[in-house]
């Protein structure tokens, strides 16, 4: 009993130390990094100012497709640092992300804890993928929306795993899930991959419940963008008139981008490429608006030396959890069948995938820039999970090697983590 204890003290201090690291680190970065370097990040700004501030939404300009949610938050807390007198006031809604992250960091360890609960190693496992994923940290960093829509996603997989043992968590599940699609479009994975997984665990009357609560808080939004802009209520933009399977060549499918994904894993280098941009913005700084100044020379700008370096260490650092998520996935999978509560942890990255490729085939641009990992963020606590798994499953021989690789990656990781 006394041992037990001891190891249950020390995995909750482990917790601990990940989620005061992400948040320091988080922090620091907030007071580094420009309020309007991030993506797109003038256009997020003034969303918010017009929202708080000026009492409208935007029309035709910037992210008028954008749900409001985090918008409203972070307004609101602009608002207080304006009005204390805080000089830089939108680093109040870039500082709230760092909260938002970590909250999904405790979110995917209760996750982890709730599906494994004698395999309590996965659940630190996949909180310090979370905390450490370059993605996570630029976007928690940024006036940027996709880190709240990551961490109410996270917490709907959460609830949803604890609805198939008590019911009445379905109220909470459906109430997260339309908070989500207030924050940002692909919160709808989510719903279709929780309502599905209740589904096929005959959990009816629960999907049922989801389905009316999410639906009733989210219908504003798409009532009024139906109302407003016609076409699709969920992302209403202009694109080219031509087939679908003709907007992109073969070779954005399909080339690797080897050798430059490694190599020189920034701007210019396997333009409009789908597996290199992806993997490169994900781990790395494919555009510069982290670790160099992409939009330098009139868009053509080449990363320093300094730069460039940071960049190869993290192409090289994402290889292996990644080849770990890919494969934790497929094990989980594979569970699936008997256990239909891990449907949700499946289902959430592969609509993920699929509505990205899509969304980056119907919306082709010469200069790749609809290729950001970001709009994937949100499946990241469901990668997390892929992650730990497929570590934790490997042999003892193998755990202990692959655990030192992963120890001296994070710590080459932290000069680019670090802004």
């Amino acid at each position: 009993m006394g041992s037990a204890v001891v190891r249950l003290a020390a995995r909750d201090r482990s917790l601990t130390a990940v989620v005061c690291f992400s948040v320091l680190l988080g922090l620091w970065n907030v007071s580094q990094y420009f309020p309007s370097a991030g993506y797109d990040g003038v256009e997020h700004m003034q969303y918010a100012d017009g929202l708080i501030f000026g009492g409208q939404l935007p029309h035709y300009t910037g992210e008028y497709y954008t749900p409001p949610g985090y918008y409203t938050v972070a307004g609101v807390a602009d608002w207080v640092a304006r009005h204390l007198g805080v000089g830089e006031w939108h680093r109040a809604g870039m500082a709230l992300n760092v909260v938002f992250l970590a909250a999904t960091v405790i979110a995917v360890h209760r996750l982890a804890r709730e599906l494994w609960p004698v395999r309590p190693q996965r659940a630190l496992l996949a909180a310090g993928f979370v905390a450490l994923f370059p993605l996570a940290v630029k976007d928690e960093a940024m006036f940027h929306p996709e880190t709240l829509s990551l961490c109410l996603t996270t917490i709907a997989l959460l609830l949803c795993v604890r609805t198939f043992v008590n019911p009445r968590r379905a109220w909470a599940l459906g109430l997260t899930l339309g908070l989500a699609q207030l924050v940002r479009a692909p919160a709808l994975w989510a719903v279709a991959a929780c309502v599905l997984a209740l589904a096929v665990g005959r959990r009816f009357r629960e999907a049922a419940i989801v389905v009316v609560v999410a639906g009733v808080i989210a219908a504003p939004w798409y009532i009024h963008q139906y109302g407003t802009y016609g076409g699709s209520p969920v992302f209403n933009r202009p694109t080219v008139q031509k087939p679908l399977l003709e907007r992109r060549p073969a070779a954005f499918y399909v080339d690797p981008g080897v050798p430059a994904v490694v190599t020189a894993p920034y701007k210019r280098h396997f333009l409009n490429r789908l597996l290199p941009t992806t993997y490169a913005e994900a781990w790395g700084d494919y555009f510069g608006v982290w670790a160099w100044n992409g939009g330098g020379n009139g868009g053509h700008g080449t990363p320093g030396a300094t730069a460039r370096t940071e960049m190869v260490i993290q192409s090289l650092v994402g290889i292996v959890p990644t080849l770990l998520a890919l494969a934790g996935w497929v094990f989980l999978l594979g569970e699936t069948r008997r256990r239909p509560e891990r449907l949700p942890i499946v289902l959430v990255p592969l609509f993920g995938v699929a509505s990205y490729v899509l969304f980056t085939v119907s919306y082709p641009t010469p200069d790749g820039d609809v290729l950001k990992a970001t709009y994937m963020l949100t499946a990241a606590g469901a990668w997390a999970l892929g992650f730990a798994t497929a570590f934790d499953r490997l042999h003892s021989r193998w755990r202990r090697g692959a655990l030192t690789v992963l120890a001296v990656s994070a710590v080459a990781e932290l000069p680019f983590l670090l802004y």
